[in-house]
Formats: C-alpha cells, structure tokens, sequence
C-alpha cells in the first residue's frame, strides 16, 4: 500500500480537487526568510556579514516534513483585549472550515489568554502513516508574524485515522480580516516511534574537546563550514 512511502493524504471525494493540497514543507518557505538577504553590512576586516539566509538549520528546520494549508477563506474579528474571537467561513453547510473549543478545556492560571475561546481549525484530509509511524503536528517552524499559533500534539497515525483538527490561540487584538486558503496552518512531521533512552550526562574527553577547538576555528575562518562539511546532504 505505501510502498517506499511513510505518509499519506486522502479526503472524501465530494471535497477531492476543491482543497487546497497538503505539500512538503521545503515548498511553503515564509515570505520572510524569501527575501532577506544572504549577506548584510561589513565588519571591520571587510568582509559581509552572513544573514539567517545563510543558517541551514533555519532552513532545515522550515523544510522538515509536510504543510496542512487552511481548506478555505475564513473570516476572523477580534476585539481589543482577545476576550472574543469570532471567525466564519463563506459557506458552513458546503464546507466547513473552523469551529471552537470552549474555553473550560484550557481554564487554567497559565493559559496565555484567559477569556479567549480557541479557534479550531477543521482538516478534512484524512493522514496515514505506515504501522509504527506517527506524526508531529505543529505551528508551522519559523513562520514569524502569523496571526495565530497552532497548538502542538503527537498521533499515532497509523492506527487513527479519522480527521486530525487543530486549536489554535489568536494572537491579534482588533482584528478584522480574512485568512486565504491555503494558509500554512500546521507542519506535520512524520517520525517513527521509537523509546528514547534516559538522560545521559558526563564530562567531555580530550578528543572531543579537540575536534570542537578545530571546528572552532574552522568556523572563525571560512564560509560553509557546516554547510559543506558537516551537514548531512538533502
């Protein structure tokens, strides 16, 4: 069935063609990271300044794993203080794109906004992982300045597969605006499942604190050292 695939996306065929995709993540790289540049300023030796374009682990990070885009406009105003949030889609009966949490299932001193109701965020691709695979679902990596955050969880996927849905906590007050579908609303990460083993701690060795010194200075000294020399090639 899967092949040499670990994940897989299907949804009801009256909906088939109408969503907007699931996609990999190295293809949903936030408009930010676009268009800063590689290099930036001189210091004083001359040479320019390296931006976060030039951080593979940014990079690697925003690249990992699949991207659930929001499945149709939806509509949210917020007022001055996050106490009520209100969001709609164009039309509920065809196609339902949100809903809510009440906000008892998050009562607590700690939650970031106390009177607020989640959102929730209706998926209706369906997601299957091959037997001992799960998946990450998470706020999509370094997707600074988005008007929410997606609330993290881990399911197994190769045994659930009913329709995953995603709370969220808004984040702007006095908000009038529509999300577009296909905004990056989750990052899913496939992962096998496998038991961690305990902590671990101990002192360094001498040939560990070497190879550090040398890739130290390395680093000092030239570009891509990590990049081109100690990075696992994509």
């Amino acid at each position: 069935m899967f092949g040499n695939d670990i994940i897989e996306f299907y949804c009801d065929d009256r909906f088939y063609g109408a969503l907007p995709e699931p996609k990999e993540a190295s293809k949903c790289i936030p408009e930010w990271f676009k268009k800063i540049k590689p290099f930036e300023g001189r210091h004083r030796e001359g040479f320019a300044e390296p931006t976060a374009k030039k951080c593979l682990p940014l990079l690697d990070s925003m690249s990992l794993g699949y991207i659930l885009p929001l499945q149709g406009d939806m509509h949210v105003t917020a007022n001055h203080d996050l106490s009520i949030i209100r969001c709609g889609e164009r039309n509920r009966e065809a196609l339902m794109v949100q809903d809510g949490h009440p906000s008892v299932q998050v009562h607590s001193p700690a939650w970031p906004i106390q009177k607020q109701d989640p959102i929730k965020f209706i998926n209706q691709w369906r997601i299957k992982t091959k037997p001992g695979w799960s998946c990450l679902f998470t706020m999509p990596m370094n997707h600074i300045g988005m008007p929410f955050t997606t609330l993290s969880g881990v399911v197994d996927t190769d045994k659930y597969n009913q329709p995953v849905n995603f709370p969220a906590i808004w984040n702007v007050p006095n908000y009038d605006d529509t999300l577009k579908a296909g905004t990056p609303i989750v990052q899913i990460i496939p992962f096998k499942r496998e038991k961690l083993p305990k902590v671990k701690t101990r002192e360094w060795t001498k040939k560990e604190a070497k190879r550090d010194e040398v890739i130290r200075i390395a680093q000092d000294s030239r570009l891509g050292v990590y990049t081109e020399e100690l990075r696992e090639k994509r």
